[in-house]
């Protein structure tokens, strides 16, 4: 719809997407935006220099003059490209969308009516459908809400998609980070937090796609917290001598060391769980007694290096 046909009071959107290797997913991604029953938004994708046919698939598509394209020349990471995203948008409001994911057909709608009822919130998330590969099997998340202890995000957040914010909010921060590979939700989080004020939708908008490549579904765990205490970090930094809530240099030493040694502690308590596990096995076994004896002899040589 033609943007001059729009109330000045009808908030306009920029969806933000950064893409990465999602060619099986993103089609029907960006379809979820044009099916928009809310006609005011743009589509702002950066390709991270993908290395499969993402492009190719996006410019499948019918033209859209609201979907801008833009590729970068070197990869830059989740956060450098939503950086980039956020710097060509010019809407009022920003929402974050993933390239494997899907919008609910009245998301914008709703968040819409929702900026207009509530001019004082700069930044309105709703809770998502949980779903398979298929986007099937679909399931609510229950832990997405409303509990900001101490007024603040940083030590207890649960906020997800659909995040959506005032752009004039987010230009009041540093905005995304390019040096914040992870966790770049969390930090975007904790810097509008320092300039707005958030409200939950108890509404599922958006549907998470679980299939196991998302940036946010790695086996690994120390990375995703490695980067978590980074944005901690700079928080932390940032908000001293401010009235705004914050961490003690306790609370930022103790993450310090809780990460240097995270693969070390988390060594040990894997070790401790299969000690335990076995010590257990070794019991089970001993006390039964159609075991053949070889395995006992084994079990008992066992036992000397516990």
């Amino acid at each position: 719809m033609n943007e001059k046909n729009r109330n000045n009071d009808e908030m306009s959107f920029s969806i933000l997407m950064a893409n990465f290797n999602n060619a099986r997913f993103i089609k029907a991604a960006i379809k979820s935006v044009i099916s928009q029953t809310y006609p005011y938004w743009e589509l702002v994708i950066v390709d991270d220099c993908s290395t499969d046919n993402s492009i190719v698939v996006i410019h499948q598509l019918p033209k859209d003059d609201r979907i801008k394209i833009i590729r970068h020349e070197r990869n830059q990471g989740y956060g450098g490209s939503l950086r980039t995203a956020a710097a060509n948008a010019s809407n009022d409001i920003i929402g974050i969308f993933d390239a494997d994911d899907k919008l609910h057909e009245e998301a914008l709608k709703i968040i819409a009516d929702t900026y207009q009822k509530n001019p004082d919130y700069g930044f309105i998330y709703s809770t998502m459908w949980e779903c398979d590969a298929q986007l099937k099997n679909c399931v609510k998340n229950k832990w997405i809400g409303y509990d900001i202890p101490k007024k603040t995000n940083i030590f207890k957040i649960k906020i997800s998609h659909f995040k959506t914010f005032r752009r004039s909010a987010y230009l009041k921060t540093s905005g995304f980070d390019p040096d914040q590979k992870r966790a770049v939700d969390k930090d975007i989080i904790f810097k509008l937090e320092e300039v707005t004020d958030f409200k939950f939708l108890d509404i599922p908008l958006y549907y998470y796609r679980w299939h196991g490549k998302g940036i946010s579904q790695s086996k690994s765990s120390f990375i995703p917290e490695y980067y978590h205490y980074l944005a901690k970090l700079k928080t932390y930094r940032r908000r001293l001598n401010t009235n705004i809530p914050n961490f003690t240099k306790k609370q930022i030493y103790f993450e310090y060391y809780r990460i240097t040694f995270f693969k070390l502690i988390h060594f040990f308590i894997g070790l401790y769980r299969k000690l335990k596990i076995r010590d257990i096995f070794i019991k089970i076994l001993n006390n039964t007694s159609f075991i053949p004896e070889s395995i006992k002899i084994r079990l008992t040589f066992l036992k000397k290096f516990n």
